[in-house]
């Protein structure tokens, strides 16, 4: 009968560490799962950063080019669209890829107001 006591608080003892032993498990899968949500957020605003920058390097460009075909007024707009460029749209980045978005709309709206040279 003490033998059966004995083993009886072994097994008890025995349970208590497996319960603690799960409640760790369980702790560390939601860090990590917490992690993994904090990572993802930090890749998606890099990227929309690497978009955002991609859209400046190509009104640039484009600023760049109009000079070079001394389309000045043509340049002096794409330069004020530059500077108006502050936070991209993320349902422009779903819909269009934003930097052909963007030198297209001002490409469209320079023409629009009559500028053609």
């Amino acid at each position: 009968m003490e033998r059966l006591k004995t083993d009886m608080i072994e097994i008890g003892e025995g349970q208590k560490r497996i319960r603690e032993g799960q409640r760790e498990i369980r702790q560390k899968f939601e860090e990590i799962g917490s992690e993994c949500r904090r990572l993802k957020e930090e890749t998606i605003n890099i990227a929309k950063q690497s978009d955002y920058n991609q859209v400046r390097i190509n009104l640039m460009f484009s600023i760049l080019k109009a000079r070079e075909d001394n389309n000045f007024a043509h340049a002096d707009h794409l330069t004020g669209l530059l500077r108006s460029v502050k936070i991209p749209s993320p349902f422009l980045f779903l819909i269009f890829g934003i930097s052909d978005f963007i030198i297209n709309l001002a490409n469209a709206s320079y023409y629009k107001e009559g500028n053609i040279s």
